[in-house]
């Protein structure tokens, strides 16, 4: 090779390499930014580390992946004290339910987890001794990963579902999915309504059962309370008509009573003219005796101008 073919080769080398330390800080930040971003989807999904000794597919401490300003993240609106493994949530849950006063609760989170209607039933009527035993009995005895993010899921799910009203909030109800994950969370839920659907099914059998045996034990109370419902029914009928009747009753009271308003309106109206009248007649009747005793007067006084016109023609013949 020629010296500058040699020169131009030494040139592109030292490009290449000033080219890859110019790029090589943008495409390792892009490459921490996505590995993030990867970190905390599986982390939506697949929730917070088992224990403090659970390790990813490289062997690394998963809670050393999880920095304070994570932890604080994705704890935002789901509620307090923030955790970083699924154990530590366990065990706080444990120390809470250990404390005096938790009966009520503890078996309504047994009846709860229980997986058939009549051990719900029996604990319902009872609470057993070792109860807090019991709840954990799941995640105590789990041997592998995956039946213990159940067991886990399935306790929690049922602790919260039974806090206490006072200190119920939503923060609570989403707390669970950030410590368990959606995929365990979702298997929970469906879990829990098969569950449901499975007892539900049973009541619904049972109520069929005392139906049938109801009517086969008490046919003539059947008759009679058949018959009491028909009488019900007439009973109902005459009730419409008779509540019919009484509306047009108090139409035809309300009716009368406006008549009865109007006449009094006119009674009082004819005894003020009559009133009037007599006080007008009498006023009359006054007058008609003065005309009269003046009549009288006058006649007295044409009897004396008579007498004295007389007197005097006599006395003059």
């Amino acid at each position: 090779m020629s010296i500058p073919g040699k020169i131009l080769a030494v040139f592109n080398v030292l490009a290449a390499l000033a080219a890859f330390i110019y790029f090589m800080p943008t495409d390792w930040g892009t490459r921490q930014i996505w590995a993030y971003a990867y970190y905390r989807h599986e982390l939506i999904l697949d929730g917070l580390p088992l224990d403090k000794d659970d390790k990813d597919t490289e062997g690394h401490l998963l809670v050393d992946k999880m920095s304070e300003n994570t932890q604080k993240q994705i704890f935002q609106g789901a509620g307090t004290p923030p955790v970083k493994t699924q154990m530590e949530e366990i065990e706080r849950v444990r120390t809470d339910l250990n404390s005096p006063g938790q009966d009520d609760r503890l078996k309504d989170i047994l009846a709860d987890m229980a997986p058939t209607g009549s051990e719900r039933d029996e604990i319902k009527a009872k609470l057993p001794d070792n109860a807090v035993a019991l709840i954990f009995k799941g995640v105590d005895a789990a041997k592998d990963p995956a039946a213990m993010r159940s067991a886990i899921a399935h306790v929690l799910f049922n602790y919260y579902s039974n806090e206490d009203k006072e200190k119920r909030t939503d923060d609570v109800q989403k707390r669970l999915p950030v410590i368990v994950g959606l995929k365990e969370y979702t298997r929970e839920v469906n879990q829990e309504a098969d569950a449901l659907l499975a007892m539900a099914a049973r009541v619904r059998r049972a109520m069929q059962r005392d139906l049938a045996a109801f009517e086969a034990r008490y046919p003539q109370l059947i008759h009679d309370i058949q018959i009491l419902a028909e009488k019900i029914e007439d009973s109902k009928k005459q009730l419409e008509v008779q509540e019919q009747l009484t509306k047009s009753h108090n139409g035809l009271v309300m009716k009368r009573n406006q008549d009865m308003t109007e006449l009094k309106k006119l009674i009082f109206e004819a005894r003020d003219a009559t009133k009037k009248a007599m006080k007008t007649l009498a006023d009359e009747e006054k007058l008609n005796f003065q005309a009269e005793a003046n009549v009288g007067k006058r006649a007295k006084e044409n009897l004396d101008l008579e007498s004295e016109i007389r007197r005097r023609e006599h006395v003059e013949k």
